[in-house]
């Protein structure tokens, strides 16, 4: 989806745009819905796959095209061989989005990695790490963001009424946790520190919402749900399911919990700050550089139920959450989809 959105956000800046990728793939059948330019290729091989690097080479030079924008690591190698069979000498743009969990400095990365003449990085951790565990020229790295709109989430409608749309108590210090329901994004670490601070403060309540990871079934929610009933809070855990609007969700609550293990990049922590939530987030991965190392919102290391409950008693203070509810906005204003494009188009 940030692909398309990037394509999409280029188009609007006046530039010629078209998007490559595999007939019927979700990327394919989300651009049918946009006035995108669209065409189709065969699924490369990761490695080696001198056949489609030809095609595609033969494709980017019939397009004329100037830059290749991709996102996927398994485009990297076919890219690469692309851009040497193209007549056309276009410029080879990778954005990053995965962390390094070995070194790349072998021989075999070092080559595949010769082609890319912009590496971005949506966080300083991440370009860290490109500059530490690779050998890709320093001066070929920026450090961009991904772009959220932020306008989709300053509300229109106050608190109560969108917690009376979603079916909320509005008289709650309402806690959440928005996104995928997935054993390594922490939300039965959250629902058993609920359970502790539950009986300090009877009008606290939690909102989990989100899908269970597509093709894993529903185990691990009913799971949660089972641990809630066996605590007899049914009342005060909500679990409703991830929804389009799901900037509504953001504005009925008080406090957001980012319980995930590691986040490369938490797009949910972003429009939390967006949102102008005070956030909780583990000390890990993407989270603090999003959270400006504590400046901007708490951190704890995962799995610490002792900080995380203390940091959630703190904000029992209204007066602190109103301050970091101010930090948050202020902190979101540098993945706003203006500043974010006027990077890129400046590198470009």
């Amino acid at each position: 989806m940030n692909v398309l959105r990037f394509a999409l956000r280029m188009k609007k800046a006046h530039q010629t745009v078209t998007l490559v990728c595999v007939q019927g793939s979700p990327l394919d059948k989300a651009a049918q819905k946009e006035e995108v330019s669209v065409i189709h290729i065969e699924r490369n091989k990761k490695y080696f796959d001198f056949s489609s690097a030809r095609k595609i080479g033969k494709l980017f030079n019939e397009l004329n095209v100037d830059v290749v924008w991709i996102r996927d690591t398994r485009d990297i190698d076919v890219c690469g061989w692309a851009k040497r069979f193209s007549k056309r000498k276009f410029k080879l743009l990778y954005q990053q989005a995965m962390q390094f969990g070995v070194s790349k400095k072998d021989p075999a990365h070092t080559f595949r990695f010769r082609q890319i003449d912009i590496w971005v990085a949506p966080l300083p951790f991440l370009a860290d790490q490109v500059k530490k565990m690779t050998r890709f020229p320093k001066d070929r790295i920026h450090t961009i963001p991904l772009a959220v709109s932020m306008n989709r989430f300053k509300h229109k409608s106050d608190k109560n009424k969108l917690r009376i749309e979603l079916g909320l108590p509005t008289d709650a210090l309402l806690l959440g946790n928005i996104g995928r329901i997935d054993p390594l994004k922490g939300q039965q670490f959250l629902i058993e520190s609920f359970i502790i601070l539950a009986q300090e403060r009877a009008d606290l309540h939690l909102l989990i919402m989100g899908d269970p990871t597509k093709n894993e079934g529903d185990a691990f929610i009913q799971k949660l749900k089972a641990i809630v009933a066996n605590a007899e809070l049914d009342s005060r855990v909500h679990f409703l399911p991830h929804r389009g609007d799901v900037e509504k969700a953001f504005g009925a609550l008080d406090i957001f919990a980012m319980t995930s293990v590691g986040e490369t990049f938490g797009m949910v922590t972003i429009e939390a700050m967006a949102s102008g939530l005070p956030i909780i987030g583990t000390n890990t991965s993407g989270t603090p550089d999003l959270l400006g190392h504590g400046e901007i919102g708490m951190l704890y290391a995962p799995g610490n139920i002792d900080a995380f409950n203390s940091h959630i008693r703190a904000l029992f203070d209204e007066e602190l959450r109103t301050t970091l509810s101010r930090k948050s906005k202020e902190g979101s204003r540098r993945f706003e989809e203006s500043v974010v494009m006027e990077s890129l188009l400046a590198i470009l």
